[in-house]
């Protein structure tokens, strides 16, 4: 669904290259620019609309790396054709948005999956294990930062009515991931931002999750920066942290520091997430078996998302 970046960059060549996927079809508004990317990617099937698309009888499933604001919308359509659904992240705007999806997936006995594509990376799950182990002891605190140079204006991630915003574009990513590690919900948040004067939308974000075992998330993201992103893992024994957490690039590693001041480095096998991902969305089809993360995670890290924006005293500006 569309000529989106990431698709053409990242999803569409992870599914060519797994082995139970085809990719059949793509969509764009206008047929002239789908016609040039389905030549290009050798792709059997352009249309100039998403709905010419979801009615294709040769698709079984779609990506949705539309703008945020059409993901329930389309999601929908998908759902009441029968297509499976591989949606980007956010699933939606906001937690009644995503219930809605969710209903209509399930009426239609169709899998949605949000394509959360860092959860699949084995940095990641060996992280996970090693927290679950109690590797640096209980858990006090988790901190995440996601920041990046984006400061084109006509980007969509800088425009309000489709959903940009330094929150829905990066620091769903914290928040997912701390939430995924604690394997809890927060009971209480606080969110601080800073808003684009022409475009309205949180360019910088800044929030504090706290879990019902004394537990806290901290977390900032932010357009107009460097690239960067952070995770550590505070543990009353040590500390467990990842370089790289949501983009790993070709040397994956997790850093280990305990108390005693002895360090260790664990070196992580390099692997495409979004091969990964795919290939997992691929099996839960072939299989008819639900996703390992479920479209309720996505749910609740909206539900996150919409307390952080009402944390704010000025609301969303």
């Amino acid at each position: 669904m569309s000529t989106a970046r990431i698709g053409l960059n990242r999803v569409i060549p992870a599914l060519q290259q797994s082995e139970d996927g085809q990719v059949v079809a793509i969509a764009s508004r206008s047929l002239s620019k789908a016609r040039e990317v389905a030549q290009s990617l050798e792709i059997p099937e352009s249309f100039g609309s998403y709905r010419e698309l979801i009615e294709s009888t040769h698709v079984d499933a779609v990506y949705i790396p539309l703008p945020n604001s059409l993901h329930r919308e389309v999601t929908v359509l998908a759902a009441e054709h029968g297509k499976h659904v591989l949606c980007e992240k956010p699933l939606a705007l906001d937690a009644d948005e995503c219930e809605e999806m969710i209903s209509a997936c399930r009426s239609s006995n169709v899998w949605l999956m949000e394509a959360f594509m860092y959860k699949f990376h084995p940095q990641i799950l060996t992280l996970k294990e090693m927290v679950s182990a109690g590797s640096v002891g209980k858990i006090s605190a988790i901190r995440t930062a996601f920041r990046t140079a984006q400061t084109d204006l006509s980007d969509i991630r800088y425009k309000r009515e489709l959903g940009g915003g330094a929150l829905y574009d990066l620091g769903c990513y914290c928040v997912n991931v701390t939430r995924l590690l604690l394997g809890d919900e927060p009971i209480r948040v606080h969110g601080a931002a800073r808003f684009n004067d022409r475009t309205g939308i949180d360019e910088t974000f800044a929030g504090t999750l706290e879990f019902p075992g004394l537990e806290i998330g901290l977390f900032d993201c932010a357009f107009r920066s460097t690239l960067h992103q952070r995770l550590e893992v505070v543990g009353d024994r040590g500390t467990l942290e990842l370089p790289a957490p949501f983009l790993p690039g070709d040397a994956p590693e997790i850093l280990k520091h305990i108390n005693t001041g002895v360090d260790e480095r664990a070196a992580i096998e390099t692997a495409n997430s979004y091969e990964r991902m795919v290939e997992h969305f691929n099996e839960c089809i072939l299989d008819d078996r639900a996703p390992s993360y479920p479209p309720n995670d996505g749910l609740n890290n909206l539900r996150v998302i919409d307390a952080l924006f009402n944390s704010i005293s000025d609301g969303r500006n």
